[in-house]
């Protein structure tokens, strides 16, 4: 899980820490910087993933923009070089702490690099051929043990393949050629050290039910797309899997949300291009059967959207949601939140949500540390900040009523 995440530069965020929870929520008034927060991260995890061009950022949530609008723009100075900080701490133990450098490619404005590892690739890379070539073993022990961070695994693995391509390179007269391959050793090393699979699937869903009704939307990122896309032809994929029916019972389980829902069901009889289900209303006449996604309301659709991102394996570890109230009534979304807390649990999730409804802060148990609720402000010049709510025991006013009242902030103040 990821336990940290450090913010510097990024548009409104000048320089912001988030100690993260299992479920997570931000709220705060409009344009105080809550999905500036998520987009930092989805950057993040862009440069995890080595896919910072222009292309992949859209695909991730990220609203693409000049970058002049990306820096913060609080305290321009032109002379200095401007970077965007973003760094993970998570519980791994091989990578604690992962930390990204970003900055505009010099030649191509719609490309953005991590200067951390470019800089490393360079320096670095140089130093491996010679430690590896030093006669004196406790000072390689002790170079390398410098270069990797310690991480003995590496270390270890290295040392026994250095040993055989040097005693072949240097039998052929071939010293030069293993200097350069050790210098793409540790390109790929590098690789590896700069990303984590959980930061790099990281991605910000906001579904719109325009999108997730259509039963031909494919999406570009599997099994779902950021506005919903792709639910039923996943949903299709699912039923030929294994464990289909467990996953089914589970998604139709946490439907029962909707008082009218009785069930659903996908036509064994479709071709290989055609996606839809076939959804029942138990208070429907027997005679009528079943209708499609198109004839159902929205709530339904962003439900199943919810159950599913939630439950499937194939979904990301660690995404956020933003605006989870959209189109769903305010005790929906007391329940809701409960319902998706616990998936979240029983499923190995970490998820941040953004809200505007006050309903959806009484699904919180703040006693319970891995839910945590944060306020996201803008201070007197400008930067987003925010402060996390802690549980006290003598608190008798529900979470939605003390928004409300302004006792935790996160409301205009400008009237």
């Amino acid at each position: 899980m990821i336990k940290s995440i450090h913010i510097k530069n990024f548009k409104s965020v000048v320089d912001l820490n988030l100690d993260l929870g299992r479920f997570n929520i931000l709220v705060g008034e409009n344009g105080c910087g809550k999905s500036n927060i998520l987009e930092a991260i989805a950057f993040g995890a862009a440069a995890s993933a080595n896919k910072l061009d222009f292309e992949f950022l859209g695909s991730r949530g990220i609203r693409i923009t000049n970058p002049e609008f990306v820096f913060s723009a609080f305290d321009i100075n032109d002379k200095k070089p401007r970077n965007i900080r973003i760094v993970f701490n998570t519980d791994d133990d091989l990578f604690k702490s992962v930390s990204y450098n970003l900055t505009n490619a010099p030649d191509n404005p719609k490309k953005w690099i991590n200067v951390s590892k470019e800089v490393e690739a360079t320096q670095s890379g140089e130093n491996l051929s010679t430690i590896l070539f030093q006669k004196d073993e406790r000072k390689r022990e002790k170079d390398l043990n410098q270069l990797f961070k310690g991480n003995r695994l590496y270390i270890s693995e290295i040392e026994k393949f250095a040993d055989e391509i040097l005693k072949v390179t240097k039998e052929k007269g071939q010293e030069e050629d293993s200097i350069n391959f050790f210098k793409y050793i540790f390109s790929l090393f590098l690789n590896d050290r700069f990303s984590n699979p959980v930061i790099s699937n990281f991605v910000i869903y906001s579904p719109e039910q325009s999108s997730i009704r259509k039963f031909e939307e494919t999406t570009q990122l599997y099994p779902l797309g950021i506005r919903g896309e792709g639910l039923f032809q996943y949903l299709k994929e699912l039923e030929t899997g294994n464990d289909f029916s467990l996953v089914l019972n589970e998604i139709k389980e946490n439907l029962q949300l909707l008082d009218w829902f009785e069930n659903f069901i996908i036509p064994s009889d479709l071709l290989k291009n055609e996606f839809t289900l076939k959804i029942k209303d138990k208070y429907l006449s027997p005679s009528l059967q079943y209708f499609d996604q198109r004839s159902t309301n929205e709530g339904f659709l962003y439900l199943l959207f919810y159950s599913t991102l939630f439950i499937s394996q194939a979904t990301p570890v660690f995404f956020a949601i933003d605006n989870i109230d959209s189109a769903l009534n305010p005790k929906l979304c007391i329940e809701l939140t409960r319902n998706l807390s616990e998936l979240a649990k029983r499923h190995n999730k970490q998820v941040i949500l953004t809200t505007q409804n006050p309903a959806v802060l009484d699904g919180l148990d703040l006693s319970n540390d891995d839910h945590r609720l944060f306020v996201v402000r803008r201070n007197d010049e400008g930067h987003t900040k925010l402060n996390r709510i802690e549980y006290k025991s003598e608190r008798r006013l529900k979470l939605s009523e003390i928004w409300l009242n302004g006792y935790i902030g996160g409301l205009p103040e400008n009237f």
